[in-house]
């Protein structure tokens, strides 16, 4: 049987089905009343898929994005030889485009993802992550520590973290600090099913650089929770080398806002688009920036405050779990 674990399954399908008391079945042999097909499923057999019942795909990331074609094409070619695509080995992005003009709908995690999907399908829906699992905590300034920081995630985007090493490296010249880094702590090389890399790797010269002041903990809901209330503040810097980034969506940030601190982000689009929906000033775009804005927050105690107030009301008012419920009802309802 399918591991259903993973994030992306369950924050998103499994969690609805759940809710609404639905059956998620994982065997391809028997009737259902509808397909999803997330991320590693074989897109190249949509069609053998669309003979049974209607076809939904859930995408998380934006591999329409233009990448690189060479490494497009590696992709393709490595989930082909892997067994994870059928048909002939080609461009991972022609697969997909090609799975999503046959789908009878579409799902993905951001508007910005919408767009190249929309010119493919009529029936796309923009769905984010449930976020349940987290609880909602108020912001307290008693349970706040001095110059604490906190990166958590997966780790293949663990390395956005060396673009700071000058910055965190001043930072702990200055000042007792800690940084918390909660991930698992070895991760597939290849194809998210090959191969094995430690994190610690992944994180280059850093973890020499600060010494006992870089701290990682293995990825659990309670890990997350723990580090948040010993942080004054998140962090996501992400590699903009990497094309897949610029199209992000934003659950990591709405998270660490439910776990009540504040966060610094890279400027991607969801990002940059969130953080002026919810007038915060959390974007950081040079080295420079990230100097400056730790260095406010960590000192600021209100401005932690109003941060972490205003993130939580976005959240609110855009992100429920009713209206997140609802969108799903609308997506699997509008094929049926």
């Amino acid at each position: 049987m399918p591991d259903l674990t993973h994030p992306a399954d369950r924050r998103r399908l499994v969690f609805w089905a759940n809710k609404r008391g639905h059956q998620i079945i994982t065997d391809l042999e028997k009737k259902v009343d509808v397909f999803v097909l997330s991320g590693r499923a074989n897109f190249g057999s949509i069609e053998r898929f669309k003979e049974k019942a209607p076809v939904v795909i859930d995408l998380i990331d934006g591999y329409l994005i233009n990448e690189n074609p060479v490494v497009d094409l590696a992709r393709g070619v490595g989930k082909f030889a892997a067994g994870q695509l059928s048909g002939r080995p080609k461009k991972y992005s022609s697969t997909l485009s090609q799975a999503i003009s046959k789908s009878d709908a579409t799902i993905c995690a951001s508007i910005e993802q919408q767009k190249p999907i929309a010119n493919l399908t009529q029936n796309s829906h923009v769905i984010l992550d449930f976020h349940e699992e987290f609880p909602f905590v108020k912001f307290n300034a008693s349970e706040q520590l001095s110059k604490n920081l906190l990166w958590e995630g997966q780790p293949y985007t663990v390395d956005g973290l060396k673009m700071l090493e000058s910055c965190l490296v001043n930072l702990q010249r200055e000042n007792s600090f800690q940084l918390n880094i909660v991930t698992d702590l070895a991760s597939p090389r290849f194809l998210g099913r090959f191969g094995k890399v430690d994190t610690y790797e992944r994180l280059g010269t850093l973890p020499n650089s600060l010494g006992s002041n870089l701290v990682i903990n293995p990825w659990s809901i309670p890990n997350v929770i723990s580090a948040a209330a010993k942080s004054d503040l998140s962090i996501i810097p992400l590699n903009p080398t990497n094309p897949l980034n610029s199209l992000k969506p934003e659950n990591r940030l709405l998270i660490m806002w439910r776990l009540g601190i504040p966060c610094l982000t890279s400027p991607t689009l969801a990002y940059n688009r969130v953080m002026e929906a919810a007038d915060i000033s959390g974007i950081c775009s040079t080295t420079a920036d990230w100097n400056t804005k730790i260095d406010e927050l960590t000192l600021d105690i209100n401005l932690r405050r109003v941060i972490v107030e205003k993130g939580q009301n976005y959240i609110h008012k855009n992100h429920s779990l009713n209206a997140t419920l609802e969108r799903w009802d609308f997506a699997i309802g509008s094929v049926l």
